[in-house]
């Protein structure tokens, strides 16, 4: 495996390259050192001859700079096309395992524009970029001088997940001090939990920030390698790429990561990415990792469910789901039975959790099944299920459906089809049309 270093032999691609020299020092891996010469009828330039000599001799002089100062391998390369498109091929052909740029570069050859070159690569590779910005702390981490302080922008995805196990791979390397940071919408978390009452302008409330700061931990576990783990909810009415700037600037961290999407060309060009405004808006180095990088590598892991909902209106139909969601349970953990009040039925029986606690399996205790029962308010059945869900932190969702098709799927399959299209849980739906 190899790390691809651009450069454009500027000050900050200097440091870009002694970045990536120490890594793959640190590593024991091979540093490609790219140069890549601008389109020549683009530049009106005639023939390209006349140019690669000086510059492959004076890559090579770097290289040698490098290899000698470094003690690792260092090969030059002098590359011709439009800088992004070629040093992403470049690392892909090689089977690189980090691109490494500096914050400066552009395709334009009248003058340099910041973050150009940086942007377009990240966008375009499925290999995680590390953008640097000061090559200082990258080195006393590698030399064991200090660990290295990693700021971790997170949204629980799994671009989110990819750059996870990216930061972990460093900790193996040596100790990084991680900061797990979740930006929060307030509006949009308050929708999700089903919180009531008023949205706070700045900060977040403290049962929502409770909630949120849970489901982070549970999300991200135990996090592999040496150095310290700490975690932070912010809540944020702007632009998630400013809020993480500042915050790292805050933590005073020296490297911001975040997970990115490789969109298609279009979308790339009216599409917000937030890798893009936390290179141009950081003052630390960036790394970029895309879903792919882990994707390539992470093999499936056996999910193991602890805790289930299972909603039902105590129809026949509802209760079909109570075999299926126990099942999902083979040995301890919690199931939550749920029954959600609308606003039509204010004058329900108040022998509801009772007529909840009926419907526990014989079984479920024997196997060490916990059962909570639950009666709540809301406007729709589909609601009362998503925010329950969100709020009990469950591992899954198990529900009846009718498995129709056409206009019938629109009028009974309107609860499912809404709980799925919100949930952020697994849902098995068990179709109650067939024996």
């Amino acid at each position: 495996m190899t790390i691809v270093c651009g450069t454009d032999f500027s000050d900050s691609a200097e440091q870009a390259a002694r970045a990536a020299a120490s890594i793959a020092r640190c590593s024991n891996e091979r540093l490609e050192l790219v140069h890549v010469l601008a389109d020549p009828a683009a530049a009106g330039i005639p023939a390209l001859g006349a140019f690669f000599a000086p510059l492959q001799e004076l890559l090579s002089e770097l290289a040698t700079k490098l290899s000698r100062e470094f003690s690792i391998r260092v090969n030059p390369t002098v590359l011709e096309g439009p800088a992004d498109e070629r040093l992403v091929d470049f690392a892909r052909t090689g089977k690189a395992r980090l691109i490494v740029v500096s914050s400066l570069g552009a395709r334009k050859q009248e003058h340099w524009r910041v973050g150009s070159v940086a942007e377009r690569v990240l966008q375009r590779s499925d290999i995680p970029v590390l953008v640097v910005r000061e090559a200082a702390s990258i080195a006393e981490w590698v030399e064991g001088v200090r660990p290295l302080r990693i700021l971790l922008g997170v949204d629980l995805g799994e671009s989110a997940r990819a750059a996870l196990r990216w930061v972990e791979t460093l900790r193996q390397i040596r100790p990084c001090d991680v900061r797990i940071v979740q930006v929060a919408w307030p509006m949009g978390e308050h929708a999700r939990f089903g919180v009531k009452g008023p949205i706070e302008l700045e900060g977040l409330r403290p049962e929502l920030h409770a909630l949120l700061e849970r489901d982070l931990r549970a999300w991200a576990g135990s996090v592999a390698g040496e150095g310290e783990v700490s975690f932070s909810v912010s809540g944020c009415w702007g632009r998630t790429d400013e809020q993480l700037a500042r915050l790292a600037q805050e933590q005073r961290a020296d490297l911001l990561v975040v997970g990115t999407h490789q969109r298609a060309l279009v979308a790339r060009v009216w599409q917000g990415s937030i890798s893009r405004g936390v290179v141009h808006r950081s003052s630390c180095n960036v790394a970029c990792v895309p879903t792919q990088a882990a994707s390539a590598s992470d093999k499936a892991e056996i999910v193991r469910f602890r805790s289930v909902l299972i909603p039902t209106d105590f129809s026949t139909l509802a209760n079909r789901a109570l075999g299926a969601g126990y099942g999902l349970l083979p040995e301890g953990g919690v199931v939550h039975l749920l029954h959600v009040l609308t606003r039509e039925r204010a004058d329900a029986p108040p022998d509801l959790e009772e007529r909840l606690r009926a419907l526990i399996p014989a079984g479920a205790v024997a196997r060490g099944i916990e059962t909570r029962v639950h009666v709540v308010d809301d406007s729709e059945p589909w609601s009362g299920i998503w925010h329950a869900a969100s709020r009990l932190g469950v591992d899954a969702i198990c529900m009846s459906t009718h498995g129709r098709s056409g206009a019938a799927r629109v009028l009974l399959g309107s609860q499912a089809r809404e709980v799925v299209q919100r949930a952020r849980q697994p849902v098995l739906l068990v179709r109650t049309d067939v024996a």
